[in-house]
């Protein structure tokens, strides 16, 4: 009998806690520890609380210095040398590849390690949300575009976080169908550590309506169409607060957004906190305005706190929030639509029960257990 585990080398590109970092987080402290042995490869960026909780219980977390987001053609071929070095150390049965910059690269260069090494390592790569939907100009299209169908030949199998993400795939032609598998998304419903809503708000030290979301500053997730948003709002409702917990390179220019609309008392941008989703119930509704998404997170974190919702219908948003069922879906960029449905929730108390209600219903269908159950199936 073979009791050997099956060693897994997760790699993300950068250590910003975003969708990847947490989904390699609990996908490393949560895989059956009798089966699975797992180190983590990680980018740019400081060292982040996610990294801390790992290395924390005894995975070891590897800093891969020119590995970086942003094309830079000398330290992407550098990061080739960086990863193949890397490989060597650890000899993984399984790299698990985590963004698309490190899973280009990866896969190529894991692709070459096997057949030099003659070893039989699988590789995976997880598209948490589709870098071609993102609003890139041409020649970045093209390149992701290029780099996505190279890699897609050297992967054994392409984890797809939603439904939306396997279609464009297709779509695309990344890969043929049988490399792709859709896995949602999960959350410990048994371990959600909310606070109540009057500790949330205390804490947050804000005793009016809120609107809140958990993103990062980045271009995709919308927020300068919230902030817009916020300006018609408050036209009408003057004590309306909102809220948004985050890090990114975007916080200078929509900070000056908010001030060019004089929203500097009603809209504050409140940085990074460790486990932001604790705060979570002290939002009379969540707001995601993403122009590009995978499967939020922060989305199947708000079902579970029983939190209206209005998003976008973008991406794998639609698979968690159904139009006026548990939330109001909107089309992108659109702030006086995000302003409306945000409007129709504040002035219906019965409607703000009904999504409650079919939100903590809503959230068993994505539950951590089944993701690890799903993926674990893949490595084997």
């Amino acid at each position: 009998m073979n009791d050997k585990k099956t060693k897994i080398l997760y790699l993300v590109t950068q250590t910003d806690p975003g969708g990847a970092q947490k989904y390699i987080h609990d996908l490393a402290l949560g895989l059956n520890k009798d089966r699975f042995e797992v180190e983590v490869g990680v980018g740019e960026g400081k060292e982040e609380q996610w990294m801390i909780d790992l290395e924390k219980q005894n995975i070891k977390v590897h800093r891969l210095k020119h590995v970086v987001r942003n094309l830079k053609p000398i330290n992407d071929f550098l990061s080739g040398f960086e990863i193949y070095s890397l490989l060597k150390q650890i000899k993984p049965d399984v790299i698990h590849l985590n963004s698309s910059k490190i899973g280009a690269t990866g896969a190529v260069v894991g692709w070459i390690y096997k057949k030099l090494k003659n070893r039989k390592m699988r590789i995976i790569y997880t598209v948490h949300g589709l870098v071609l939907n993102e609003p890139l100009p041409y020649w970045q299209r093209t390149y992701y575009k290029t780099s996505e169908k190279i890699s897609g030949k050297c992967e054994d199998k392409i984890i797809c976080v939603s439904n939306f993400d396997k279609q464009s795939c297709l779509k695309n032609k990344i890969a043929k169908p049988k490399k792709l598998i859709t896995i949602h998304n999960g959350i410990n419903l048994d371990n959600l550590n909310f606070l109540s809503k009057q500790e949330a708000k205390e804490k947050l030290q804000i005793t009016n309506q809120i609107i809140g979301t958990i993103a990062n500053l980045y271009e995709t997730k919308g927020l300068i169409y919230l902030i817009r948003a916020a300006k018609i709002l408050v036209d009408k409702y003057k004590d309306l607060k909102f809220i948004v917990i985050g890090q990114g390179a975007l916080k200078e220019s929509l900070e000056k957004e908010i001030k060019k609309l004089g929203l500097e008392n009603n809209f504050k941008l409140i940085g990074q906190k460790n486990n932001a989703q604790q705060y979570l119930p002290a939002f009379d509704i969540f707001c995601l305005p993403s122009v590009k998404e995978g499967l939020s997170y922060t989305l199947i974190e708000a079902l579970a706190a029983g939190v209206p919702i209005v998003t976008t219908n973008v991406g794998g948003n639609p698979e968690i929030v159904k139009d006026n069922v548990n939330g109001i879906l909107v089309k992108s960029k659109r702030p006086l639509d995000l302003a409306e449905a945000i409007e129709k929730i504040l002035e219906d108390d019965n409607l703000k029960n009904v999504f409650k209600e079919n939100n903590l219903e809503k959230v068993k269908q994505f539950s951590l257990n089944k993701t690890l159950r799903e993926t674990e199936q893949i490595y084997i």
